[in-house]
């Protein structure tokens, strides 16, 4: 079950980065995280805090829902 949820969430900060236009490399560093760190969580392969889900949020410029649609 977690295995599906981080696959999810990965899928929308992958899709929520390129509508937003940016790379890898410059949503790690608007968000203040490493390049490997995006990179492990476009991948499912990490389990995001909260601190840094709002990071990303902010980064991103989305909207919550949008970050954990299908979740």
């Amino acid at each position: 079950m977690e295995v599906k949820i981080l696959r999810a969430l990965g899928k929308n900060l992958n899709r929520l980065r390129m509508a937003s236009g940016l790379t890898q490399e410059k949503l790690a560093e608007k968000a203040d995280i490493s390049l490997r760190y995006v990179q492990q969580l476009e991948a499912g392969q990490r389990n995001p805090s909260i601190p840094t889900l709002v990071r990303l949020h902010r980064a991103l410029s989305c909207k919550y829902d949008d970050l954990f649609k299908g979740l």
